[in-house]
C-alpha cells in the first residue's frame, strides 16, 4: 500500500512518515520547501518532492495531510476526485496503531519532552518500546522496535481524540489553539467528552492550570507536583503509593518501596514536572509487566537524549551561548525565561510570535510575560499559513519599549541579526535565546556567517 504525506517537512508528519515506512508501507511525501525534517526523512530513503502537484498522487492509496494543508489544495482535490482516501495525520496515526498497546501523551506544554523521557525510561528498564513524537531527539522523530508505542498526541486540530491509548498522560491543559477550539469552555468540553468516551485504563493529568485542574476534579486520576508545589517545597500524594516528596532540596518519587530521584528543586520546575510525569507513566506501565523503574540519578537525567528546539544549546557566538527554543504560548515563554534566568542571568531574547490567531488571543499575556526581559528583540508574527486579521507584533514592541533602550523591533531575521551584531558589547549578554515555533532559529546561522543584508 502506498501512503503519500503532504507536509512531510513538518515535525509531526515527518515522524509519522518514517513510522509508516517501518510498518512496511510504500511512502512518499511533499512539502513547500526544504527543512531539517524533510532532509531527515529523505535520508531514510523516502521519496520527497518540493511543492504540491496532482501528479504526486499517481499510484497512491491513502493521502495524509497535515493540518496546514487545506482541503481545497489542488493535490487534495485531485485525490478526492480519484476516490483516494484522504485523512489527517491524527486519523492515520490512529489507523496505523490500531490494536497496538499505546501510551499516549497529550497536553498544552511539555508533551514532546515527556514522550521521549517515557521512551528512554522504558528502554532503560529493558522494554523494547517504540516512539512517535512531534520533535526530534537524536536526529529522529520516531523509533520502531516493539510495544508499547509511546505516542505524542496533538490536540491542536483535535487529532488526540482519534486515539485510544491504554495509558493516557495529559501533561497539563490550558486554553490554546484559539483557531480550533474558539473558547476555553469548548476546549474543556472536548477533553471531557473524550475522556468519558474512551476511559483509558490508566489516566494521569498534570495540575496547576485552570482547565487541567477542572479535568482532575472530574476524573480523579493520578498526578504529580505543580509548579507552585515544587517551589514551595511540597510534594503530592497519589493513591496506590505513587507519591512525590521533597527532601533536602531534592524531589523524589516513591514507586512501591523505592525512592526514585527526580531532580534538584533549583532546576526549572517544568523540567521536574516532565520528569515526574514520565516516571509516573513508566511506573504504571512497568507494574503491569513485572518490571521495575531503572535507577535514576543525576547522571541518568543528564544522559536522557535531549529534544531539538527545547532549550537546545546550538553553539556559541562571540562568547555567548546560543539557545534555541520552540516556546510559542505565554506559559511556555514564561517557563523559558525562568530557565534562562537560572542558567545565564543576562541574556538577549529574540521573540517571534507563532500564528496570528494565537498572538491575538494571548496578546495581553505575552506582554505580561515579556515586560521584564532585560534585552528583547521582537520579530513579526510567523503566520504558519494563517490568513486572518489580528494584532501586530510591532504593537507589542511599542508597548514594551517605553524608553527602554534594550527593547528592539526587527522587520525580519536579517535585521535582528544586525541589531545583535551592532549592540553585542552593550548587551553584556551571556546567551542569545531564540523563541518561537517558526524560523526564528535561522538567526544563528546569520550570526555565524556574519550575514546582514
Amino acid at each position: 500500500m502506498h501512503i503519500h504525506f503532504m507536509g512531510i517537512g513538518g515535525s509531526g508528519v515527518s515522524g509519522l512518515a518514517t513510522a509508516a515506512k517501518s510498518f512496511g508501507y510504500t511512502v512518499s511525501g511533499c512539502d513547500l520547501k526544504e527543512s531539517s525534517f524533510l532532509k531527515m526523512v529523505r535520508g531514510q530513503g523516502i521519496d520527497c518532492m518540493i511543492g504540491h502537484d496532482a501528479l504526486h498522487i499517481d499510484s497512491v492509496d491513502i493521502l495524509v495531510r497535515s493540518s496546514a494543508v487545506p482541503l481545497d489544495n489542488p493535490e487534495v482535490a485531485a485525490a478526492l476526485k480519484k476516490g483516494i482516501k484522504v485523512v489527517t495525520r491524527g486519523e492515520f496515526l490512529a489507523i496505523l496503531l490500531e490494536n497496538k498497546h499505546k501510551i499516549g501523551i497529550g497536553g498544552s506544554h511539555g508533551k514532546t519532552s515527556t514522550t521521549w523521557m517515557i521512551y528512554s525510561i522504558l528502554c532503560s528498564a529493558g522494554v523494547e518500546a517504540s516512539v512517535y513524537a512531534g520533535g526530534k531527539s537524536g536526529g529522529k522523530t520516531s523509533v520502531s522496535a516493539g510495544e508499547p508505542y509511546v505516542v505524542e498526541l496533538d490536540e491542536s486540530d483535535g487529532s488526540i481524540f482519534k486515539m485510544k491509548p491504554d495509558l493516557l498522560v495529559i501533561t497539563n491543559l490550558e486554553f490554546e489553539h484559539a483557531d480550533f477550539y474558539k473558547t476555553p469552555a469548548n476546549m474543556l468540553k472536548s477533553f471531557e467528552r473524550y475522556l468519558l468516551s474512551e476511559r483509558p485504563e490508566s489516566l494521569i493529568i498534570g495540575r496547576g492550570y485552570d482547565l487541567s485542574d477542572k479535568l482532575f476534579g472530574m476524573f480523579s486520576p493520578l498526578s504529580f507536583p505543580t509548579h507552585d508545589e515544587i517551589r514551595h517545597g511540597n510534594g503530592f500524594e497519589n493513591r496506590d503509593q505513587h507519591n512525590f516528596y521533597i527532601k533536602n532540596g531534592e524531589l523524589f518519587f516513591i514507586s512501591g518501596e523505592r525512592e526514585i530521584y527526580v531532580g534538584d528543586v533549583a532546576e526549572p520546575a517544568h523540567v521536574l514536572q516532565n520528569r515526574s510525569a514520565a516516571l509516573l507513566a513508566a511506573s504504571v506501565y512497568l507494574a503491569k509487566t513485572g518490571k521495575t523503574l531503572p535507577k535514576t540519578d543525576r547522571e541518568f537525567w543528564k544522559n536522557v537524549p535531549k529534544v531539538d528546539r527545547r532549550f537546545q544549546n546550538v553553539g556559541t557566538w562571540h562568547g555567548m551561548t546560543l539557545i534555541d527554543d520552540y516556546a510559542h504560548h505565554p506559559s511556555e515563554v514564561h517557563a523559558l525565561i525562568e530557565q534562562a534566568e537560572h542558567e545565564f542571568k543576562n541574556f538577549c531574547l529574540v521573540f517571534q510570535p507563532h500564528r496570528i490567531s494565537r498572538f491575538t488571543a494571548f496578546y495581553d499575556k505575552f506582554r505580561e510575560v515579556l515586560k521584564n526581559v532585560g534585552t528583547l528583540i521582537v520579530l513579526p508574527v510567523y503566520s504558519a499559513g494563517e490568513k486572518c486579521d489580528g494584532r501586530a507584533s510591532k504593537e507589542l514592541y511599542e508597548e514594551l519599549k517605553c524608553g527602554n533602550d534594550f527593547v528592539f523591533y526587527a522587520e525580519n531575521i536579517d535585521k535582528a541579526a544586525e541589531i545583535i551584531m551592532e549592540n553585542e558589547k552593550r548587551f553584556h549578554a551571556s546567551a542569545i535565546v531564540s523563541v518561537g515555533a517558526g524560523d526564528v532559529n535561522t538567526i544563528f546561522a546569520k550570526l555565524m556567517n556574519g550575514e546582514s543584508r
